[in-house]
């Protein structure tokens, strides 16, 4: 394909992510309110753990995306195994989000959000790695912004680590919540657990602005 339409692509996968996200944002910030009924909540964080599945599909497919669209630019010249490597980790993972989130409510989850974490946390590392050499000129980006750009984005994988990780307690609390209805105990976990994982979530926003700022200006 033309630069064009990689860029295109590029575009609509940073639009869909940064608004779904929002939506996932403002939907677990509603199911804070104590003065909503449980169904009502319930509801809310149904509906927040479907849209988040969005903004993860967007993280597993940006990286062959990008790679692409440098390519295509004339900005880095990989050799064809990096593209079919980059699909093959991409589509894998889409694989994997599909199956975690099939598994809900099941034992298999556990493992599948193990594997998830994990799998993140070596992507992560990996593209940290690669941003890092780049910048120090040994790697196989230019350095600059194409560079910087490349490191951001893996500090993006930890973000979403310390999401999921953070978010964690609000499962058990919803289920003391329905049985043993609302208390300041399970209020206050309910609270905290979405504030911290909001942090997170305003860190990858912040990423993900500093990526788009690098890759429109280019300075």
């Amino acid at each position: 394909m033309e630069p064009g339409h990689w860029v295109f692509l590029h575009i609509l996968l940073l639009v869909f992510w940064l608004g779904t996200d929002l939506g996932v944002l403002i939907l677990a910030r509603a199911a804070r309110r104590s003065d909503l009924s449980f169904p009502q909540r319930a509801v809310l964080v149904q509906y927040a753990m479907i849209i988040d599945i969005l903004p993860r599909v967007c993280l597993t497919l940006s990286f062959a995306v990008g790679l692409h669209l440098a390519a295509s630019s004339g900005w880095v010249s990989p050799p064809p195994v990096a593209f079919a490597a980059a699909w093959i980790i991409g589509l894998l993972w889409l694989a994997l989000l599909y199956a975690l989130h099939k598994a809900e409510g099941t034992p298999r989850h556990a493992g599948y959000a193990t594997a998830n974490l994990a799998l993140q946390a070596l992507l992560g590392a990996g593209v940290i790695g690669l941003g890092v050499a780049s910048l120090l000129g040994s790697g196989p980006f230019p350095a600059g912004w194409l560079a910087g750009k490349v490191l951001l984005f893996g500090l993006v994988f930890f973000c979403s680590i310390m999401i999921d990780l953070e978010f964690r307690p609000m499962g058990p609390a919803f289920a003391r919540l329905a049985t043993e209805g609302s208390t300041p105990e399970i209020e206050a976990v309910i609270r905290r657990t979405v504030d911290r994982a909001v942090v997170w979530v305003g860190a990858i926003y912040i990423l993900l602005l500093s990526i788009a700022f690098l890759g429109a200006v280019k300075p």
